[in-house]
């Protein structure tokens, strides 16, 4: 129970309304074995050759007989019996157990069983694939370990492991797809081999095949040798596949966390997709959402920014889960359009109730991110709602705690919170249900500095100062240093040492780098200036925590004794292009939360964007720039 997390003296409201649950938990793993459903079908209904079991496969396996007695010879087996013999009977027993709903776990046939596994040897192909399909015709066991059941998928998938290397891939993909539709692909060993072998041909592949393969690989979850072969062949063959089977194709690139690195690949996408934007299906229309949303890089984002104002129409045809999507897939990129987020807004504010824990999770990230302020107001009317229906998600919350802390940590940043709610993610036996094991997540170090900012407002439960320091030893990126050759400077790095290079020549003093904020991971430039004197003054360093200790630094903390009102605490910190919105005049929440949570500690800001800063020829450029910025930010 989640109210057992709870500081017993404050009786929050959130734990005392079990009752108030609008919808049944909608597990994460419904979905997935839909997904696969959807794309098994894709396979099934198409005039292609795919090689899947049909119904004329399953009748090839049914008996005649249909009375409702055992057959005499599964009851008393006799182990001279010929392999064919064996096999008849077997079906003959399969018949019997789905007429008479007996299960072929029953003692009786315990004898014949091992009989017949110790013979299945000596079947041949045919019969080795009829005897697979026959198990799915058996009722349902009540585990796959259950006696007789056990033996005799175990067998079978020894068995047809050991026919993996003389089976050609048409066989081998016919056996995978039984083992599919048995429910126990991913049980058994047989179909991570058999992809395996596979895998060695992909670049040769006849279309189907290909797609075939990679919905084995999307079941599994797992990548074969090399996931690249799978995006040459595609490359060649994408005009022959229907925007269906390309779906299949992104779903397993996707699930195997393998992004399409052709840019021209990927374009094909972007183009396939918009050309078919109105009659796509939902799962597919997702599936292709997801790849490339994961796979985009700069060079995508015009394809990106049309695609977005192309799904503006779409918002009401499809379900909300695709909504969703179509708002988070810019995400990566940080490339909103205004009027879309806006469309899937009011359409999750008509149909909240409906969504999982997760999907809200997601929908705060794309309020948080994009920081938008619509000429609607869905967003923050959205935001304000969240905390209330989070009370009634409890079920949902405990299955999937860091589901909620994340959207805890989202509202945050558009200054969303809720003390209680904020007190129940900090208790510590919360913590240790979200984290059982290890240090808690870069959001706890968010709202445990959030609450610490919020000043005697919040008297509830905080992370530890050694939890604090380890986060900030682990979670803060280091500070750059072109003397220091363990760390490889990135372009960030590099523009943040030259800013600072060209501060201390202009101000004629040392420019320290510090984790102000060490809940952000990268670093910022500090500046003390004493407006009286019209000079700077040196960091109080002997005051000053040691780096990566995870201590928010306070004006206190950079001055020590010289505190005054007249000495200005400038932070000077660099917007690299993730932390704005693309083609908008506005930071990203994260970022825009930075720079409200540095004025809460009493700073100044200066910030410099990236472009801005490259934009700069000259070291006399450089020095103009940096004396306008520090003029508005003070009277230097």
């Amino acid at each position: 129970m989640l109210r057992s997390f709870v500081v017993a003296q404050r009786s929050p409201r959130l734990l005392l309304h079990r009752d108030i649950r609008s919808m049944p938990v909608l597990y994460a793993k419904v979905f997935v074995e839909f997904e696969n459903q959807h794309a098994h079908s894709i396979l099934s209904d198409s005039l292609k050759p795919y090689k899947i079991v049909r119904p004329s496969d399953w009748l090839k396996t049914t008996s005649t007989d249909t009375h409702n007695d055992a057959p005499m010879r599964v009851l008393e087996p006799s182990k001279n019996a010929q392999p064919v013999e064996l096999y008849v009977d077997f079906q003959a027993l399969v018949q019997y157990c789905a007429h008479t709903s007996i299960q072929i776990s029953d003692d009786r046939f315990s004898d014949f069983i091992a009989i017949y596994c110790a013979e299945l040897h000596k079947l041949s192909d045919d019969q080795l694939l009829g005897t697979l399909l026959c198990l799915q015709q058996l009722p349902t066991p009540v585990s796959t370990k259950v006696a007789n059941y056990m033996e005799l998928w175990n067998t079978l998938d020894i068995e047809c492991c050991r026919r993996i290397e003389r089976w050609p891939s048409s066989q081998l993909l016919l056996v995978s797809d039984a083992w599919y539709q048995l429910g126990l692909a991913r049980i058994g060993e047989f179909v991570w081999l058999a992809l395996r072998r596979l895998g060695r041909k992909i670049r040769k592949m006849p279309p189907e095949q290909l797609v075939q393969s990679m919905f084995l690989c999307n079941l599994l979850r797992r990548p074969v040798f090399e996931m690249f072969d799978f995006e040459l062949n595609l490359t060649q063959c994408i005009h022959q596949m229907t925007l269906k089977e390309l779906g299949v194709m992104a779903m397993g690139f996707f699930k195997t966390q393998t992004p399409i690195r052709s840019t021209e690949l990927l374009q094909q996408f972007y183009t396939r997709l918009e050309a078919e934007l109105d009659t796509v299906e939902n799962i597919t229309l997702v599936s292709l959402l997801k790849i490339l949303r994961y796979s985009s890089k700069l060079p995508h984002v015009a394809a990106l920014t049309q695609l977005l104002v192309a799904l503006q129409p779409q918002v009401e045809r499809v379900s909300l889960l695709t909504c969703l999507h179509m708002a988070l897939l810019g995400c990566e990129l940080q490339t909103c359009n205004d009027e879309l987020v806006e469309r899937i807004l009011l359409r999750f504010e008509r149909e909240l109730d409906a969504a999982r824990l997760k999907d809200l999770e997601r929908i705060c990230l794309v309020i948080a991110l994009f920081n938008i302020n619509t000429a609607s107001g869905v967003e923050r009317r959205l935001a304000t709602r969240f905390p209330e229906m989070l009370r009634g998600r409890i079920d949902e919350i405990l299955r999937y705690p860091r589901c909620y802390t994340n959207c805890l940590q989202f509202l945050s940043m558009r200054g969303i919170y809720d003390i209680e709610q904020l007190s129940v993610v900090l208790e510590p036996r919360f913590l240790r249900h979200a984290y059982r094991d290890g240090l808690p997540g870069r959001e706890y170090f968010h709202l445990d500095s959030y609450a610490h900012l919020l000043g005697s407002e919040y008297d509830g439960p905080r992370l530890t100062d050694r939890q604090r320091q380890q986060m900030g030893k682990l979670y803060t990126q280091y500070i750059p240093d072109r003397t220091d050759g363990r760390f490889k400077l990135n372009s960030t790095d590099r523009v943040l040492l030259e800013i600072r290079d060209a501060l201390g020549s202009l101000l004629r003093t040392t420019v320290s780098l510090k984790h102000i904020l060490p809940h952000y991971d990268r670093c910022d430039m500090i500046v003390c200036y004493n407006r009286q004197q019209q000079r700077p003054v040196p960091l109080n360093v002997d005051n000053c925590p040691e780096d990566y200790s995870g201590v928010l630094l306070t004006r206190q903390h950079l001055l020590g004794s010289m505190e005054a009102p007249y000495i200005d605490t400038l932070i000077i910190t660099v917007a690299g292009w993730n932390n704005v919105i693309r083609e908008k005049e506005r930071y990203t929440g994260q970022f825009a939360l930075k720079l409200k949570q540095l004025k809460q500690l009493g700073h100044k800001t200066v910030v410099i964007l990236w472009h801005e800063w490259n934009a700069l020829e000259t070291p006399a450029d450089r020095q103009d720039f940096l004396k306008r910025r520090l003029r508005q930010a003070t009277n230097m």
